[in-house]
């Protein structure tokens, strides 16, 4: 699979590549095959530069979406569906893989699933990995029943059908040519060897040790990774910027909310912001009760503001629902908004209105600022910022007025306090209300967002140890399977209710399921005829949690010493 035009270190990889193949056809020591381990690793590493390269372009797609008109929602689309097939070609050839391990070094699925190329011991195993991949019969390749999806011409076909779709993603004849060559690198074409042409599956993976089958596998999802960039930076090329120009770039930091409380983090958006002083826009800010946009009109590409904002135009901050700004408070580019604002927390926002070469073009904007008294009130969660599912997280609530009232889903008065149990893993917004000594008028004196999460999964411990552990046949016989949360900020204990013991005996796989956190009768049995060294695997430990869950630990392996 070469081809196209790629990176250098990429070119470099698969010249390393082909090397070892060469050496490895010439019968060199079994040293070679570590050498694989090492390209292996080395192609794993530039995949996952290219995965966060393509995030970048990922996250534009994305702003593109909503800013960019019918075109940047067309290509930000296309995108989506270039990933999605990217990602489900990549999990695909990590299944085959981790069936290869499983099948070839005899591991449990759940091991297979986490252990790379260099734990494996069974490298230089030839025989396997072509019968898993169909070719046990090179003139006739075919599903191998016992692992359908290691089939080497299901990955071929997936191949093409890949390479054929992201070709498919180009209208323009030209674009259709350039993604054509750039993609030779998925091309599954019959291979030249030394004793005549193969088909592309026998040519790649026919009678090669695991160690070289799993590096080719890993060198086509590197292939596949470098596609879908080729791919996404096509296509991103394509969405048209509307004719704006700018001529000014300046540093931002944009606080998405105005007012903070003793338990808030304070956060902001930086980021550098483009604008043209030599053209004043026209900009309209609502902030009346009534006042907004109408975003199904905007959408659609309406321009004229009479029938975008929403209530009745004023000549001012509290005047009406919305108004314009002067062209005194507009200037060089930029408008500078100067108000009295009222107290409570005020919501405002409006459009800004550019002329362009390609007529005029409306952008929204939205924002929020609270006023207060000197003395404000506050929300707090007594433990953090956060509240966790299934318990009773304790709140203390203040406000600057003797009479004031707070609500939220899940918020009830307890004692001298509040207690937060959360029915939903929605973020939760304690709205707190206060009356005016004066008016006896109800003031919002704040809305106080809180994040809600379910209590971690537990870490299983045995005989005091957690992991990959040591222990003697009467520890780990006798021992009880406890679920800790580590580090958890709440003093909540949960138990174990089920989980399975199992261990190979003579290459066999034995294995259990135990109801409750001891070993059963069957588990102690496997466990005293161990000998020195015999690894026992102890994976699916259910356990139930205070909000009604049941989830599964993490596994652990106890060799016996």
């Amino acid at each position: 699979m070469a081809g196209g035009k790629l990176p250098p270190r990429q070119k470099m990889i698969g010249l390393m590549y082909l090397v070892l193949l060469a050496l490895l056809a010439m019968n060199v020591s079994k040293s070679i095959l570590e050498s694989f381990v090492v390209i292996n690793d080395g192609i794993e590493v530039t995949t996952k530069t290219f995965d966060q390269s393509n995030a970048v372009i990922y996250a534009a797609f994305d702003k593109a979406r909503t800013e960019g008109g019918a075109v940047g929602k067309k290509m930000a689309e296309q995108s989506d569906e270039v990933k999605k097939q990217a990602n489900e070609l990549y999990e695909h050839i990590n299944v085959i893989k981790k069936k290869m391990y499983a099948a070839i070094d005899g591991l449990p699925e759940g091991v297979a699933d986490t252990i790379p190329l260099a734990s494996i011991s069974a490298k230089d195993n030839y025989d396997m990995p072509s019968a898993l991949m169909g070719l046990a019969d090179p003139a006739t390749p075919t599903e191998n029943p016992l692992c359908p999806e290691c089939s080497s011409t299901l990955l071929k076909e997936k191949l093409n059908t890949y390479q054929a779709n992201l070709i498919a993603m180009f209208e323009k004849k030209e674009d259709k040519a350039a993604m054509t060559e750039k993609l030779q690198l998925l091309a599954t074409n019959e291979i030249k060897a030394h004793d005549g042409t193969k088909p592309w599956e026998v040519g790649m993976f026919y009678h090669n040790p695991l160690a070289a089958v799993v590096t080719t596998l890993s060198k086509i999802q590197s292939d596949v990774r470098t596609a879908e960039a080729q791919v996404i930076n096509k296509l991103y090329e394509n969405i048209d910027a509307g004719g704006v120009s700018f001529n000014n770039v300046v540093g931002m930091a944009v606080l998405p909310k105005a007012f903070l409380t003793p338990a808030d983090s304070f956060s902001a958006d930086i980021f550098t912001a483009a604008y043209d002083d030599r053209v004043n826009p026209e900009i309209f800010v609502f902030n009346g009760p009534n006042g907004g946009i109408d975003s199904a009109l905007l959408a659609s590409g309406e321009t004229d503001i009479t029938k975008l904002m929403k209530g009745t135009k004023g000549t001012q901050w509290g005047e009406g629902d919305w108004y314009q700004m002067s062209e005194e408070d507009v200037r060089a580019g930029k408008g500078n908004l100067k108000i009295k604002p009222s107290l409570g927390v005020n919501d405002w926002g409006g459009l800004i209105k550019l002329k362009t070469k390609k007529g005029p073009k409306v952008y929204n904007f939205a924002s929020t600022f609270e006023v207060a008294s000197p003395s404000s009130g506050a929300v707090s969660a007594d433990a953090m910022n956060v509240f966790y599912m299934g318990i009773d997280n304790p709140v203390t609530v203040s406000a600057p007025m003797a009479k004031f009232s707070a609500s939220a889903p899940g918020l009830s008065k307890s004692g001298k306090g509040w207690v937060m149990r959360p029915k939903s893993t929605n973020d939760v917004n304690i709205v707190v209300m206060g009356e005016d000594e004066v008016t006896g008028n109800k003031i919002k004196v704040g809305s106080f967002p809180f994040r809600v999460k379910r209590i971690p999964t537990p870490v299983p411990y045995i005989a005091g140890k957690t992991g990959t552990v040591t222990l003697s046949k009467s520890k780990l016989g006798n021992g009880v399977i406890q679920a800790k949360l580590e580090g958890f900020v709440f003093d909540v204990r949960v138990k174990v209710k089920s989980f399975e013991l199992g261990t190979t005996v003579n290459g066999d796989f034995k294995g259990t399921k135990v109801v409750g956190n001891k070993m059963n009768a069957k588990a102690k049995s496997l466990i005293r005829k161990a000998s020195r060294g015999q690894r026992f695997f102890l994976e699916k430990m259910a356990v139930q949690m205070p909000d009604g869950r049941v989830v599964t630990m993490g596994n652990m392996t106890v060799k016996i010493q």
